[in-house]
């Protein structure tokens, strides 16, 4: 500010110059802080908006004050939708006192809270979503909110003030030469501006970098070299790693060796071809943390550009608990498995006694035949080696029938190898000749030849062909005494190139009660069944990539059919 006494005796011209020259540098350097601030903020901005995460941030009064894209497509409405607007208005009216005092513990505390709670949609559908939040006090000691629902502001009118400033600044030095006591002014009044947008800016990227660091997720910016360029607290938690270990390094620290030799030849490629096909998907890859452990993980890759360079930015979920929980749930499968092979053994026990009575009873004439030959003066050798030749056989099948029975019940571990489906259907169909003759049911065959192999573990896939052949049965029994009762197992290959199995009777069919339930675990049509064949059957067909469905109409039987992708087809999905 201008003394009275500087208006009153004014400066002499060179001395004024000198003030204006010292006022032009500081306001030159302000101007590139700010610029710098610009780029930093902008880059941010990028990173906030374009990510897969929803974030929202709320004044003390609950007001939506900004929200990214993530959360407006979370809830389904536009930004002009949300913004402004009570977040509670979007929970539901059950929720909506817990998440009140979510609010007040987070401002209490100073720490993360989360909560889950249901949102409306604009469909007017609620769904779940976990709400995490964080509160940010600032200077003028007003409160806000941080809330990531799974933010970004749009700054073109900032810049468009910015340089619209800019341009006046520019002109007005060019205009106040001979005017200088008001260049001095207006000089002066530009500083303190320039220092007001400085500390926005400021206040801003340290919104940013709390709604980036309360993600759970973590982030991870590189640019198109492979170079890391900024991460979030989340991936230090995640990796091990600090910042200072990560930022400016190669994002081949985080891949498991045996990647990372590959990657370091064709990195670029890599990102320049193959990342741009999977922008936006969740894949499932390996992390390698600092101490050499391997990580599960979820990710998803984002790209933007930002002054002229593009950035990929990268979104972890550590999905170690997820993994640990899947492998409970397959061996608790493999148990239940067990368990139901046992049962569909005692429902065909008699059968098999039958089958293994025939071939004994035959060892048994032929033996006594044997004894005739011997006992004659001059035994014909050739005919008593040609009968015991016929025994041995005979014993030899008794034996096959008994090790099926052993290999199918025992207890074993997931084993998956090159298999034809139509072989190992006919496998499978051996068992049920006792029942096919006692019921009177006619078996026909419709397999295609030359079908791609599967890579299964046989024993499970046998057990599903077992299960639906058995059902088939014991729907065929059912029928009228002079019924004719039909079976027939179908393979083929479709479109999508897997293999598809159909089991097809003409019994009784299912009722809509029953085809509403049937696939569920405990429910039977059986008098004395557990209700678990077909769940269990359809959970070893998924572990497998595979499908299972059926169709049925009552009075005119039913099909069950699943797929199963070929061999090939497996490993190619693998390889990606």
């Amino acid at each position: 500010m201008l003394t009275q006494q500087d208006e009153i005796e004014p400066l002499p011209t060179a001395l004024l110059q000198q003030r204006i020259i010292e006022l032009q540098t500081k306001q030159l350097t302000l101007e590139a802080e700010n610029r710098s601030l610009l780029s930093r903020v902008d880059f941010y901005e990028q990173i906030h908006e374009r990510s897969p995460v929803a974030c929202l941030t709320l004044n003390s009064n609950g007001i939506v004050n900004d929200t990214n894209r993530s959360a407006a497509n979370l809830l389904g409405y536009r930004k002009s939708e949300i913004v402004n607007h009570s977040f509670a208005g979007f929970i539901h009216c059950n929720d909506k006192t817990a998440f009140e005092t979510l609010l007040s513990a987070v401002l209490n505390s100073q720490k993360p809270q989360s909560l889950t709670c249901k949102l409306r949609r604009s469909d007017g559908r609620f769904i779940d979503a976990e709400c995490r939040s964080s509160a940010i006090v600032t200077p003028d000691t007003h409160a806000h909110f941080c809330l990531v629902l799974n933010d970004v502001t749009d700054q073109n009118e900032a810049q468009f003030k910015q340089t619209q400033t800019i341009k006046q600044l520019e002109e007005n030095i060019r205009n106040k030469t001979a005017h200088l006591t008001e260049s001095n002014l207006t000089l002066i009044k530009t500083i303190e501006e320039l220092n007001h947008s400085r500390h926005q800016l400021l206040e801003r990227e340290a919104k940013l970098n709390s709604i980036l660091n309360a993600s759970i997720e973590g982030i991870i910016v590189i640019d198109t070299s492979g170079t890391i360029v900024s991460i979030n607290a989340a991936v230090e938690k995640i990796f091990g790693f600090s910042a200072e270990e990560l930022i400016g390094f190669s994002v081949n620290l985080l891949m498991p060796i045996n990647m990372r030799k590959k990657q370091d030849y064709y990195l670029k490629k890599y990102l320049r071809i193959f990342v741009p096909q999977v922008i936006g998907q969740i894949r499932e890859v390996e992390g390698l943390r600092k101490d050499g452990a391997l990580v599960p993980l979820d990710m998803t890759i984002a790209e933007f550009p930002l002054d002229g360079m593009h950035y990929y930015s990268g979104i972890v979920r550590d999905v170690s608990a997820r993994k640990q929980q899947e492998l409970q749930e397959k061996d608790h499968l493999e148990k239940l498995a067990h368990v139901t092979r046992l049962g569909l053994m005692g429902e065909m026990a008699s059968g098999i006694a039958h089958e293994v009575n025939q071939p004994l009873s035959a060892v048994v004439n032929y033996t006594q035949v044997c004894l005739r030959y011997i006992q004659n003066e001059n035994p014909d050798l050739s005919k008593i080696a040609e009968t015991l030749n016929k025994a041995n056989q005979q014993a030899l099948k008794a034996g096959q029938i008994i090790h099926s029975m052993r290999e199918f019940v025992k207890p074993r571990k997931i084993h998956r190898s090159t298999v034809d489906i139509n072989e190992l259907i006919y496998d499978a169909i051996s068992i049920f000749e006792p029942d096919f003759k006692q019921h009177l049911i006619v078996m026909r065959f419709e397999l295609t030849k030359n079908l791609p192999s599967v890579f299964i573990d046989r024993v499970q896939i046998e057990q599903v062909i077992l299960n639906l052949i058995r059902n088939s049965i014991d729907a065929l029994k059912e029928l009228p005494q002079f019924t004719q009762r039909q079976l027939s197992i179908e393979t083929s290959l479709n479109h999508l190139n897997y293999i598809v199995v159909r089991v097809k009777d003409n019994g009784p069919g299912l009722s809509p009660v029953q085809r509403e339930k049937i696939l569920t675990p405990f429910f039977t049509t059986k008098a004395s069944g557990m209700g678990m064949g077909l769940s269990i059957s359809r959970s070893l067909v998924e572990a497998h990539q595979g499908t299972l469905h059926f169709n049925s109409k009552e009075d005119k039987g039913t099909t069950f059919y699943f797929t199963l992708p070929t061999e090939k087809t497996n490993h190619d999905r693998n390889a990606t």
